[in-house]
């Protein structure tokens, strides 16, 4: 699947049915989830083939820790030097490449990922103009059914100029300080 702009500083940069998003800025990009193993090259290329520089990723963020969103950050880390930032939740099973998850056991298994940062509920990361906000939703609840499941990190996303009401900093790593954010107004900001 070729990638695309899908609105403002959004771009769609995974595989058919296997989303990863890259959101840029002039400071450096985020990229939000990385596939399959297997879509690794296909997201290296999509993000080329956009004009951005893959080494302009500076944070790598995760829905949630399986093989469909997590297999490939493992790779991106290496190749371009990225941050990774994990929900606490999610953590030990990056960690672990996948290995005892309860759903899957040990049969959807990726690269394991040691995660450089922590993020926890409400808290926010400002880098360039973009502020992203992790929402914490509940996890695939062991006796739901497939297709009625809810799981994993949700971001806000929003420039910080349209910041409206009170929320926690995490440090910015690349300044090397503590960048207090404010969360986005509902007009200005996009959930995934």
């Amino acid at each position: 699947m070729p990638p695309f702009r899908i609105i403002g500083n959004l771009y769609y940069v995974g595989a058919t049915e296997v989303t990863s998003f890259l959101i840029t800025t002039s400071q450096g990009h985020f990229l939000l989830d990385g596939g399959f193993v297997e879509t690794t090259p296909q997201i290296e290329r999509n993000i080329a083939e956009l004009g951005f520089n893959l080494r302009d990723v500076k944070f790598l963020l995760n829905s949630h820790a399986h093989f469909d969103h997590a297999g490939g950050l493992a790779e991106l880390k290496k190749v371009t030097g990225a941050k990774f930032l994990a929900s606490e939740r999610d953590a030990p099973l990056l960690r672990s490449g996948g290995h005892g998850d309860f759903r899957f056991s040990d049969t959807l298994t990726f690269p394991p990922l040691e995660p450089d940062q922590i993020v926890h509920d409400g808290e926010a990361i400002q880098f360039g103009n973009q502020v992203m906000i992790a929402h914490l939703t509940p996890a695939i609840p062991k006796a739901a059914p497939p297709g009625r499941q809810r799981f994993g990190t949700q971001i806000e996303s929003a420039t910080s100029s349209s910041s409206a009401a009170k929320a926690r900093s995490i440090t910015n790593s690349l300044a090397g300080k503590v960048t207090p954010v404010s969360r986005a107004t509902s007009k200005d900001h996009l959930d995934y």
